[in-house]
């Protein structure tokens, strides 16, 4: 995947969306697919992961991925605002339901899927927790184990959370596949089945041909699935078929 440098996106126009380089990040990879979804052309600008990226804190006052920056508008970097952007540029079949209790309803889905305290974020908890516990108390010094809020004394709050949310999940799925629906909500794919799509590879990564990622971080990612209790099939299930029906495999980054 080519990116731009920072220097070289703040000379360009339209649709800059800044994504870590050489990593599939869940959000980052949920918000490229977003876009493509809605045939929205941006340019990919460069995040170094785990750097300080003075550059692109001082263009765009933040230092993680994924920030979407259309024209002059202000940086965008929470799912909700890049999903509006999509909706109001692109074009294509909306992935916000026409009703609004099923938008209520996606709006909270995603919510614990890539909010804050949602499954990524708790699943980052757990991965830091078993870093730290194979690597000794000193690698809890780590600031970036500060800055995503990690105390050894939410990791059992972490794992109820993510254990409770996939048993919620999998009980979704099945009840909208009796309904005669493959979709997490209502009868056609929405920004939830595609969050989900994504944010399934920490729990259960897509095989090596079609998510080239790196062996560590796969192994990291590992973690999730050896710490929780047991999760349904149908959860990875659905994912690939989310896959095979509407995004794009293999995952370029």
């Amino acid at each position: 995947m080519e990116y731009l440098s920072v220097e070289e996106a703040k000379n360009r126009s339209g649709l800059r969306l800044v994504l870590t380089r050489g990593v599939p990040g869940p959000w980052g990879e949920a918000a490229k697919a977003i876009f493509q979804l809605h045939n929205v052309g941006y340019f990919a600008v460069e995040q170094k992961a785990g750097q300080d990226n003075p550059e692109l804190v001082e263009w765009t006052g933040h230092r993680n991925a994924p920030i979407a920056l259309y024209e002059n508008e202000p940086s965008r970097v929470r799912w909700l605002e890049m999903l509006d952007l999509a909706q109001r540029l692109g074009s294509g079949a909306s992935l916000v339901p026409e009703i609004r209790d099923d938008r209520m309803l996606m709006v909270g889905l995603i919510n614990e899927i890539a909010g804050e305290n949602g499954f990524g974020w708790n699943a980052r908890l757990l991965m830091f927790h078993a870093g730290i516990t194979a690597q000794g108390p000193e690698a809890a010094n780590n600031p970036m184990y500060a800055e995503y809020q990690y105390e050894a004394g939410k990791i059992e709050g972490a794992k109820h959370h993510i254990e409770g949310l996939l048993h919620d999940l999998a009980s979704r799925i099945k009840a909208q596949k009796e309904q005669g629906s493959a979709y997490l909500i209502g009868s056609q794919l929405t920004a939830a089945d595609v969050y989900w799509a994504y944010f399934s590879n920490m729990l259960e990564p897509l095989p090596p041909e079609q998510n080239p990622i790196p062996d560590g971080l796969r192994q990291i990612w590992g973690v999730l699935a050896s710490t929780i209790s047991d999760y349904d099939p149908i959860l990875i299930e659905y994912r690939d078929n989310i896959f095979a029906d509407h995004l794009t495999l293999p995952l370029t980054f």
